[in-house]
């Protein structure tokens, strides 16, 4: 991830480090906004409890709570004692994946919960001819048998970007480029959700339907 910086002149969180014709602040370097977001993504998907966050049914906690859990309540809060409201909000904002969603005060992940929260996902039937899905490559006989299933989560995260799909599965080892024939999904009554721009869900994906691409 690149570092965060505020526009001087418009107040908008950038990437870039000259906005509106002037040198922007640096707000949040690459180091801490790659923490701060592993942490986010951690206590809103997986373990609120940990910081004493009560999450509501259907994923949001307040940006405030949220902030008090992480400085207060989370295990290694001394690492994150810098953290605040605006700090929350700009790695929200600017993240690449689109993982979060805020809304009037409060923020919640938008997926990849194992936590039991529902989430109304919109359904797609015109979805692209082709969706992506990394994995680690001691996987691969398991799929090549029963399929992508979501294992711990509620659903198999697919995405539009190859590179993207590579990058996950990367982070369970040698990864491996799965591509999904989304017309072989909706013709075997599969239904796909659009969770963001870029990432679709689905409860399973049947092993006829995967092609292995190659390795990353």
């Amino acid at each position: 991830m690149r570092n965060i910086y505020r526009c001087r002149v418009c107040g908008r969180y950038v990437e870039e480090e000259y906005h509106c014709g002037v040198k922007a602040e640096l707000f949040l370097d690459a180091k801490r906004r790659v923490l701060l977001s592993k942490l986010m993504s951690g206590l809103l998907r997986h373990y609120p409890w940990e910081a004493g966050l009560r999450i509501s049914s259907d994923g949001w906690v307040s940006i405030d709570e949220l902030v008090h859990g992480i400085r207060e309540k989370w295990r290694n809060k001394i690492l994150y004692q810098w953290v605040t409201r605006e700090h929350i909000l700009a790695v929200a904002l600017l993240d690449p994946k689109e993982r979060f969603e805020v809304r009037n005060g409060f923020i919640r992940a938008r997926y990849g919960h194992s936590i039991p929260v529902a989430i109304d996902y919109p359904a797609v039937d015109n979805l692209p001819g082709k969706l992506y899905h990394g994995t680690s490559i001691k996987s691969l006989p398991g799929i090549i048998r029963e399929g992508i299933k979501a294992m711990k989560r509620k659903y198999v995260h697919l995405t539009i970007d190859p590179s993207d799909a590579l990058e996950t599965g990367r982070r369970h080892g040698p990864p491996i480029l799965l591509v999904v024939d989304t017309d072989c999904l909706i013709g075997r009554g599969y239904k796909v959700y659009r969770a963001t721009s870029k990432i679709y869900l689905v409860k399973r994906v049947p092993p006829e339907c995967i092609k292995v691409a190659g390795k990353g």
